[in-house]
């Protein structure tokens, strides 16, 4: 490796940290990896990063800076629903794809490890932020109903579509894609839309 200071020559070790974990996850971020892909002796990776622990927590915090910056970027076209099909129903594309075998396991190894615990937390806020966003932006529209505040109906539809992409891996319980996406389009509906006046409420006014 070429000359570097030594802010830029962690930012080249992290950013080869982040290709690695990216292409093979975070078990395969490994000093030695991380060595091998950027050119360096191990000692460099050592000298910069205090641990392993480390360099992974820190691998994945900056995919989830990038995706952040890909799902903001992309959102300026979007409707806000759009934006919370985007977020909550069905990820499309390389970089999102990528990103959610990545999230499984720093979720794994919060259990295990403080500095993934505190990077996964950052990257829920992340999610919380932008879907709590996209909820507000639907509200100024005029396209989603106001209500109790966008904060609230954001963690429980995240909690929603978290879960039901950890029960959708279960084969056994039938929960398919599908059903897993109708599930969490009918939750955004009851959240954020006016809702039909039931037949037998009508009746008996």
């Amino acid at each position: 490796m070429a000359y570097l200071c030594k802010e830029a020559r962690r930012t080249t070790l992290l950013e080869a940290a982040a290709r690695i974990a990216r292409r093979e996850g975070l078990a395969a971020t490994t000093v030695r990896r991380v060595a091998q892909e950027a050119g360096v002796a191990t000692g460099q990776v050592h000298h910069h990063f205090s641990s392993a622990a480390e360099l992974r927590a820190q691998a994945y915090t900056q995919v989830m800076k990038v995706l952040k910056d890909q799902l903001l970027e992309k959102s300026i076209t979007l409707t806000a629903r759009e934006q919370l099909n985007l977020l909550l129903v069905g990820p499309h594309g390389d970089a999102l794809l990528n990103a959610i075998p990545l999230w499984h396991e720093a979720m794994l190894l919060t259990e295990q490890e403080p500095r993934m615990k505190a990077a996964f937390a950052v990257s829920v806020a992340d999610w919380h932020e932008l879907v709590s966003n996209a909820i507000t932006l639907g509200r100024q529209k005029g396209q989603f109903v106001e209500g109790e505040s966008p904060e609230h109906i954001s963690w429980r539809l995240i909690g929603l579509s978290s879960s039901m992409d950890a029960m959708s891996r279960l084969e056994t319980l039938g929960l398919t894609a599908d059903c897993a996406e109708y599930n969490l389009n009918r939750a955004i509906e009851n959240e954020l839309y006016a809702r039909e006046p039931d037949r037998k409420e009508t009746s008996d006014v």
